[in-house]
């Protein structure tokens, strides 16, 4: 995604986000951070309650991520007291 200046990656696969001043430098964080969280729950061997925590199911010892039914955007008005 692109926002502003900057350029968003993200997976809800993980709920992760990571971002640059460009594509490329969004793809690159994301991957350093997709990484590290990957290292770190194998570290910690919580691979099963974190799947869970995001929505994933074991299917014939097979884990799948949710499925993304519909992606919208939506305008939100937000009052702000100045």
């Amino acid at each position: 995604m692109k926002e502003g200046d900057s350029f968003i990656a993200y997976t809800p696969a993980f709920d992760l986000v990571a971002h640059g001043d460009s594509f490329k430098d969004a793809n690159d964080s994301f991957v350093k951070s997709l990484k590290l969280f990957m290292e770190y729950v194998t570290q910690k061997g919580t691979w099963k309650d974190v799947l869970e925590e995001y929505g994933w199911k074991k299917a014939h010892k097979v884990w799948n991520p949710p499925i993304i039914l519909r992606q919208d955007s939506c305008p939100v008005s937000i009052p702000i007291a100045v």
